[in-house]
């Protein structure tokens, strides 16, 4: 057993190290409901930590025909897509989902998410359909910005 002020310090140490891996929000994501489209397991079950710990409702597809069934049945208030994905790609998804909107009204707010980070990637996630695009690797506080400013304009 360690004397206590050794045990004061290592507790110390502990909490520091783990404040600066998770700080303190400021923002919350109050229920919002979100859709995660990728079919990288590791890359998804991140964002759904990350956001469910924004106090965001979460659902996973793995794909982009998963995603049009959720997004059926549980009507989401944003997406974040991947956009290279096997199959159906995330601008399959986002064509998809706008062409249903021009025939049914509403509307999706969607954030790409993507590992391809070339100057035209940016042009041409917005002419797909989407509002945003996010680099993978990303920054979580980056990416809530993003979503409350998408979704509640603040």
């Amino acid at each position: 057993m360690l004397p206590q002020n050794l045990t004061d310090t290592y507790l110390e140490k502990d909490r520091n190290f783990l404040e600066g891996i998770h700080p303190q929000k400021s923002l919350s994501l109050n229920s919002l409901r979100v859709l995660v489209v990728d079919d990288n397991e590791d890359c998804s079950t991140l964002l759904n930590f990350f956001l469910e710990d924004y106090q965001a409702q979460t659902k996973v597809a793995v794909s982009a025909d998963e995603a049009i069934e959720v997004i059926k049945i549980w009507k989401p208030n944003i997406l974040i897509s991947d956009i290279a994905m096997p199959g159906k790609d995330g601008y399959s998804l986002i064509r998809s989902i706008r062409n249903k909107e021009a025939l049914e009204g509403g509307f999706l707010p969607a954030v790409a998410l993507t590992s391809y980070t070339y100057d035209e990637c940016l042009s041409k996630v917005i002419n797909a359909g989407f509002q945003e695009l996010i680099p993978k690797p990303f920054e979580v506080d980056e990416l809530v910005e993003i979503l409350v400013k998408l979704t509640w304009g603040t």
